[in-house]
């Protein structure tokens, strides 16, 4: 019918309805862009750039000063230095007292400093002979991640860059410290600034891409439906008996990997944990990459007995040396044993 027909044409050609404009997209990208961007400058950012000049700050300092600070630091902890020249490694190392028991001080004053696992058992032996309760490792530079679990199982607290800045802030002096957060203010206001101006020319760009949301939309004829396709008929039980074995195999899943062996490291500390919980074992820790070092808290039989079948499950440990070091105030010697030969 002529009528119909005109009315089916007119609906195709009229403008769509407008929920939202081009500009109200456009701001909207704009504002989230610029708001993101100033959190992150002004939270984050901004902390890391005052962490950094901060930690440049003390590396400047003389090694004096430095370690009158991270005293003045330890001290609000209850941490009081223990004058003991006899004791005393080196200018480095310093004795502390709290409670009755003593910590053991080391600092590595300067930024370039990367300390590992070696700088941590060095300080845990150190802490062994002088029976302190722990210990502490402080540096402007930094602290390998590979040491942090060897400290954490010889009470040694760990202070590298990042972690020292905040304990030592307060007592550079105060025009310092006021300066280093001026500047670190005004590079976040300086980078605020510039994502703002990419923010609108973000906006700006979105509004000139979006398509022209008033312009009429003309449907298109609706395509052809698709030809109907013949059933084809599947392979009869004689073809599916002749096909070649190949093709089944073909379609199996493929095999898991095995997984892969555990790491020489995780394999020490797994192991030094499962001795530890011994009821006869104070704690065990590995004093070389060869030497399992064993405290005994009490002395009930041949320890060696229990600990030989813990160190065996693991073939690479199996030959390690352990040393039975007996507990405080016994008159048993220490020994040295192998649970098995090279």
């Amino acid at each position: 019918m002529p009528g119909t027909g005109f009315g089916y044409a007119s609906s195709l050609s009229a403008p769509l309805p407008l929920p939202m404009s081009n500009w109200l997209i456009a701001i909207a990208l704009s504002l989230l862009i610029g708001g993101v961007a100033t959190f992150y400058f002004r939270a984050i950012q901004m902390r890391r750039d005052e962490t950094r000049a901060g930690i440049a700050a003390l590396s400047g300092v003389s090694w004096r000063s430095f370690i009158h600070m991270v005293l003045d630091a330890l001290a609000r902890r209850g941490f009081g230095r223990l004058v003991d020249d006899e004791n005393a490694a080196d200018d480095s190392d310093y004795v502390l007292e709290r409670d009755g028991q003593h910590w053991l001080l080391s600092c590595k004053h300067g930024s370039a400093f990367v300390l590992g696992r070696l700088t941590v058992n060095e300080l845990a032996r150190a802490i062994d002979l002088k029976g302190a309760a722990g210990g502490f490792l402080l540096t402007q530079g930094k602290i390998t991640d590979d040491a942090r679990p060897v400290a954490a199982l010889q009470r040694i607290e760990l202070l590298d860059g990042p972690a020292l800045w905040p304990q030592l802030r307060d007592f550079l002096p105060p025009e310092q410290l006021a300066g280093i957060r001026a500047r670190a203010m005004q590079l976040a206001r300086q980078r605020v600034l510039s994502s703002w101006l990419l923010a609108l020319l973000a906006g700006v760009a979105v509004f000139l891409a979006l398509p022209d949301r008033a312009a009429p939309v003309v449907a298109s004829a609706p395509a052809a439906p698709a030809p109907a396709v013949a059933d084809v008929p599947g392979p009869t039980a004689s073809q599916q008996a002749t096909e070649p074995a190949g093709t089944a195999a073909a379609t199996e899943a493929p095999t898991v990997p095995e997984q892969a062996p555990m790491d020489i490291e995780q394999q020490r500390g797994d192991v030094a944990a499962a001795i530890s919980t011994l009821p006869d074992v104070d704690r065990a820790v590995w004093s070389s990459e060869s030497t399992l070092q064993v405290f005994l808290s009490t002395i009930d039989g041949d320890a060696f007995v229990r600990i030989c079948p813990l160190m065996e499950r693991y073939e690479e440990l199996a030959s390690s040396r352990i040393q039975l070091t007996p507990p405080p105030g016994s008159t048993a010697t220490v020994r040295f044993r192998q649970c098995r030969s090279y």
